[in-house]
């Protein structure tokens, strides 16, 4: 009976520890992925004396981060679903925007050659079409 019993806390031990490589190795993979990713990172603001919030955008690549932009409203990445209701190229790495007072700043970003290409555009609540006026922001080399 003894026998039995540390011969199943033997294999019970080993299958421990394979589990426990198996999910270091995945974890690895994991954070090796978003290591390489290109994304936005949004930091908000404390409001202005007049109330108004803000967000200071930035691009996180490999393991570098640059400033982007700071603009008025609350900035929320954008869901890849709403890329062609807003005008985004399929192929944007990543997206971000924000909305305040009638009028909105949106950021994307692609990937062209060894360089991110940033662009910008803004759309606000007069305007008569249903343009974001994208327009290339910055170039990442």
């Amino acid at each position: 009976m003894k026998k039995l019993l540390l011969a199943i806390l033997v294999l019970l031990s080993v299958k421990i520890v394979s589990v426990a490589q198996n999910t270091t190795k995945v974890n690895d993979k994991e954070s090796l992925t978003k290591k390489n990713e290109t994304k936005f990172v949004i930091k908000q603001n404390p409001e202005d004396e007049n109330g108004n919030p803000s967000s200071n955008i930035a691009l996180s690549f490999g393991n570098k981060t640059t400033k982007v932009d700071k603009v008025t409203g609350n900035a929320e990445l954008i869901d890849k679903s709403e890329y062609l209701n807003k005008g985004i190229p399929k192929k944007a790495l990543s997206a971000c925007g924000a909305w305040w007072a009638g009028a909105g700043d949106y950021f994307y970003v692609t990937k062209v050659e060894n360089r991110l290409v940033i662009y910008k555009g803004w759309q606000d609540e007069t305007q008569t079409d249903k343009s974001y006026h994208w327009k290339k922001f910055k170039v990442i080399k």
